[in-house]
């Protein structure tokens, strides 16, 4: 019994401190954004024309029809968090939006090369403010990265992450590392996150 309070202080406590991260990142500034937005279109339209095999579409049907179903339905809960929510794909990188049970607040997995990380971020301005100071923004079909960088924001990836699929279990996630995975799991459960749609009340 002793030992599940403890677990269970330890996650509310992961939680606390993941919120409190979030509120002391610097938000970038409208001026900022106008510029990481014209950034990120400029890089779709670079990619598209020199690297298109990168953000090339390959989801199935199936695939496409449950990610915009889920979007729907938490559209309703969520209407500016929903259309980022799924799981991403960039060049060896990735990322899993999760809605969260807590209103205004997601989970944010990253993924590449066999490892991962966890984040809560918050919607502000349109975009996603994590609490690992990334910044995610969508553009179409397509979601850009940047983060804060000698006290400037700058763009985080290559190629945009583009072609979202359905979120997954996070049984399935694609982190090697089982302790990293179980500590994701950890953060991922404290924070009230979930692949499900919500439920209807």
């Amino acid at each position: 019994m002793k030992g599940l309070f403890i677990l269970g202080f330890s996650l509310i406590t992961l939680a606390v401190n993941q919120l409190s991260a979030l509120a002391q990142t610097r938000q970038p500034t409208n001026a900022e954004l106008r510029r990481l937005r014209q950034e990120l279109q400029q890089l779709i339209n670079s990619t598209k024309k020199n690297r298109a095999i990168h953000i090339q579409d390959g989801r199935n049907q199936a695939e496409k029809q449950a990610r915009e179903s889920f979007v729907h339905a938490w559209s309703k809960v969520e209407p500016g968090l929903a259309p980022f929510f799924g799981w991403w794909w960039g060049y060896e990188d990735t990322r899993y939006i999760y809605p969260s049970n807590t209103k205004g607040h997601v989970c944010v997995i990253s993924s590449s090369e066999g490892y991962g990380s966890f984040a809560t971020g918050i919607l502000s301005n349109g975009v996603i403010q994590t609490s690992r100071g990334e910044v995610l923004l969508k553009e179409g079909a397509y979601l850009g990265s940047a983060l804060l960088d000698k006290g400037r924001f700058v763009r985080n990836n290559d190629i945009p992450f583009n072609s979202p699929r359905p979120l997954e279990p996070l049984t399935k996630l694609e982190i090697s590392d089982s302790q990293q995975k179980n500590t994701i799991s950890q953060q991922f459960n404290a924070a009230g996150c979930t692949n499900l749609k919500p439920v209807k009340r």
